[in-house]
């Protein structure tokens, strides 16, 4: 067993003043846990809130790294990556609060099988079951249809099911949702960090598909608990967010089965988002929706237009 000496914990921010003192002080309390050092470092993505100022004002010791633009999660997280020190990295989001005992319970596991470059904790809310944060690589057919409105018509699909690991066929995850993930930083020096092309979401799975190819593996820590609000920073342009979203996926798709295979599933959401425009004006008639028929309509429309036009930005 290598014993972890020393953790290194980044936070990556963009507009989380709500949320960065509790995901700090929770960090904090976990350094008496652990009887390890923790160094914390932040990096924030040029926020116009009052982030910077509350790290500044309560958490003096916090490392604070501050990038002159937006530039989105992986390249911000590989900069604090860079900067770490400990013999493991936590990266954790801004409105992901660590529970009691989870950073120790993480850290056992990873020393207890040498094999593991990262494991995540189950996801917790207050009167939820926990959510399982492991999935499988997506197939073609899951990078096909998950996030699409071929998943709200039919979620049961065995792709999907496989991909979320709802198929109960085993419990070893290829991938770890990225809210909070706990690497053994020797794994992460094999890789390049994430890749920055991704501006948000499917960076960690590109990243644990790599370190899969060298032979680590991916776990998740059942005794450990992170509670994850969700969308902090996407919910605040939830036009950008969809956006980002069917980006990386576009991306990953590009390197996983080559561009056409990507321009094709392109097509298709161009597409999808048609017949989500349709609906939202059958919605219009119903004088109880039109509301919020008006709103979807608006953001519906400014993401389809781009799927249509927005190839080569």
């Amino acid at each position: 067993m290598t014993p972890l000496r020393s953790v290194t914990a980044v936070v990556v921010t963009w507009n989380s003043a709500a949320d960065i003192e509790g995901c700090l002080a929770a960090l904090s309390a976990a350094e008496g846990e652990i009887q390890r050092q923790l160094d914390i470092i932040v990096v924030d993505n040029d926020s116009g809130d009052e982030t910077v100022a509350a790290v500044r004002a309560r958490f003096p010791r916090v490392r604070l790294v501050q990038a002159h633009r937006n530039l989105g999660f992986g390249a911000a997280a590989n900069i604090g990556m860079a900067e770490a020190t400990g013999d493991a990295v936590l990266l954790i989001n801004p409105d992901a609060h660590l529970e009691t005992g989870a950073l120790g319970a993480m850290l056992t596991h990873l020393e207890g099988q040498p094999d593991l470059a990262c494991v995540a904790p189950m996801h917790t809310a207050d009167g939820k079951p926990a959510i399982w944060p492991g999935r499988r690589l997506p197939t073609l057919a899951a990078a096909v249809t998950d996030g699409t409105i071929v998943e709200r018509f039919m979620p049961d699909l065995p792709a999907l099911r496989r991909y979320y690991m709802r198929d109960g066929t085993d419990d070893e995850p290829e991938w770890l949702t990225g809210a909070c993930l706990c690497f053994r930083r020797r794994a992460l020096a094999e890789t390049g960090g994430f890749d920055v092309g991704y501006e948000m979401y499917a960076e960690e799975v590109d990243l644990l598909r790599e370190l899969g190819h060298r032979g680590w593996r991916c776990g998740v820590t059942r005794n450990a608990g992170v509670r994850h609000r969700g969308g902090a920073s996407s919910e605040q342009d939830p036009v950008s967010r969809e956006r980002r979203f069917f980006a990386s996926r576009y991306r990953y798709v590009t390197k996983t089965w080559g561009w056409p295979v990507a321009a094709l599933l392109r097509l298709l959401v161009a597409l999808s988002g048609v017949v989500r425009l349709l609906e939202q004006f059958v919605r219009l008639l119903r004088p109880q929706a039109r509301a919020d028929a008006r709103r979807e309509l608006r953001q519906i429309a400014a993401v389809t237009l781009w799927q249509w036009t927005g190839w080569r930005r």
